[in-house]
């Protein structure tokens, strides 16, 4: 009698297993996609900051992602070695560059 009850046991915990992980949108240590965005979807501050930033050069890519309640903007300028990438944050600061420093303007 002992052992129906141990399999249903252990087939109960392989199933909730799989269902925790196959219900993560997001694994540990993965990087959050994001939502590939036009210039004229971001708002009024990220734009001035991204059309400034640019210099007349063309926005290659935008990309929205959102975590922790906060959004942020992945732009990328230019094209081929003139490739610029900024993080700007919802209120229109520039949070990083692509060389990893932090702007504390």
């Amino acid at each position: 009698m002992l052992i129906p009850n141990r399999r249903y046991a252990i087939a109960s915990l392989i199933l909730a297993c799989v269902l925790a992980t196959t219900g993560c949108k997001q694994r540990p240590g993965e990087k959050a996609a994001g939502q590939t965005i036009e210039l004229s979807q971001v708002p009024a501050p990220v734009k001035a900051t991204i059309e400034q930033q640019a210099q007349g050069r063309p926005v290659s890519e935008i990309e929205k992602h959102t975590a922790r309640g906060a959004t942020q903007y992945d732009v990328t300028l230019g094209s081929g070695d003139q490739k610029q990438t900024l993080l700007v944050d919802e209120t229109g600061k520039v949070v990083a560059t692509n060389d990893g420093e932090k702007d504390d303007d």
